[in-house]
């Protein structure tokens, strides 16, 4: 029987080829090779400048243990080269296989959410990631002062989600504002300075929706540029977007799209959530805040944001059935407003309102309207029936 890892160097390194890059340095670090020169020439030499583990299978990502990212990370030696990291899908780790990391003067950007573009990092059942593992790391990446490339850290979501100001994640989040706010950053537009005035790079306040905490102001989580707050080009749209409230991420105008929703004004991203468009005022609602409502007689389906709901539709004052506009004017059946009494009924409510003694002209006129058709209705069926009695 043949063992793959006897095959020569140039076999396996033209078999890791055709792999995602994250499935190269995988498998190199399978078979277990101490031999550098053929771990290289296996995982295909470089430049390894960014590593995703988005590239490959969702599931084999979901397996994958502190070992696997660890030796993989030893194999691209990327405390040297690796300048971009995205721990997608890795939901087993706790964050010791990062180690590797350990003082890296070249990483630019970790992604530690451990889910994709556009998805929410709100995971269930809440991944083993630990700042006791991972902050450590992190620190002496930051603890190297002018050295320090880093830009953008993008933390998982459960630690985001408890504000503690005498946690380590809190101290941490201190230290890395610090470093940002010290090495300088500006505006790519207009050139002022980051951060504004009584604000900070990273958002650190334990008050307020904790939907912010931990995240990274004025930067784009994607190509990591950034942009003031104030900054719109030419069609006043702005350079940098607000948090979206599903990915709960930054992004610039030119790499992602989006929508405020006008009921709860929150912001989304194109490729997180379809916003609707109310029927009535034609504002873009989130899926949280629109509802689906349905005409009675024609069965149409009219998309309503909160402020319109009671307004795209009519009720009926005593069944509640509802009916859209073009229903109420030309079917007898459907929601109308008696200028006598001034009262919104459907057809059949109005006939047994006339029926048990009301005495409003308005009222009867209509539900004239709507006996006069269950005649010509009921008639037409008798005539059917009598055809067919006769055939």
């Amino acid at each position: 029987m043949i063992c793959i890892s006897n095959l020569p160097t140039g076999a396996l390194a033209h078999l890791s080829s055709f792999l995602a890059s994250p499935s190269r340095a995988l498998f190199a670090v399978a078979l277990k090779s101490r031999d550098v020169e053929r771990c290289s020439a296996i995982v295909g030499g470089g430049p390894w400048d960014a590593l995703d583990f988005g590239d490959i299978e969702k599931d084999l990502a979901a397996k994958l243990s502190d070992d696997d990212i660890s030796g993989v990370l030893l194999c691209i030696d990327a405390v040297s080269n690796l300048k971009k990291l995205r721990l997608t899908n890795c939901i087993k780790i706790t964050g010791v296989g990062l180690e590797p990391l350990r003082g890296s003067v070249i990483i630019e950007k970790i992604d530690l959410s451990l889910v994709g573009f556009h998805e929410s990092p709100d995971l269930n059942p809440e991944p083993p990631i630990s700042c006791n593992a991972v902050l450590p790391i992190l620190d002496s990446i930051v603890e190297r002062g002018e050295e320090c490339t880093l830009k953008l850290l993008i933390f998982p979501d459960i630690w985001r989600r408890v504000r503690n100001a005498e946690s380590y994640f809190h101290a941490f989040l201190g230290r890395y504002n610090g470093m940002l706010v010290n090495r300088g950053v500006s505006c790519l537009k207009c050139s002022c300075n980051l951060p504004a005035e009584y604000l900070s790079m990273i958002e650190t306040s334990t008050l307020g929706d904790v939907f912010y905490y931990g995240t990274q102001n004025y930067t784009c989580y994607d190509c990591m540029k950034n942009y003031c707050d104030d900054c719109e080009d030419d069609n006043g749209d702005a350079y940098m977007r607000i948090l979206c409230r599903s990915c709960e991420r930054y992004y610039c105008l030119n790499c992602s799209r989006g929508g405020q929703c006008t009921f709860c004004d929150s912001w989304f991203c194109v490729d997180c959530v379809d916003l609707k468009q109310c029927t009535k005022c034609q504002e873009s609602t989130c899926p949280d805040c629109v509802f689906e409502v349905e005409c009675h007689s024609c069965s149409v389906a009219s998309t309503a944001c909160g402020d319109c709901v009671d307004d795209v539709l009519t009720f009926c004052g005593h069944c509640d059935k509802k009916h859209c506009d073009n229903c109420c004017v030309s079917d007898v059946h459907a929601v109308k407003l008696c200028g006598e009494c001034d009262e919104y009924l459907c057809g059949r409510c109005r006939v047994n309102v006339c029926n048990e003694g009301g005495n409003c002209k308005g009222c009867y006129q209509l539900a004239f309207a709507v006996h006069l058709q269950d005649k010509e209705e009921m008639q037409n069926e008798i005539n059917e029936l009598k055809r067919k009695f006769e055939e």
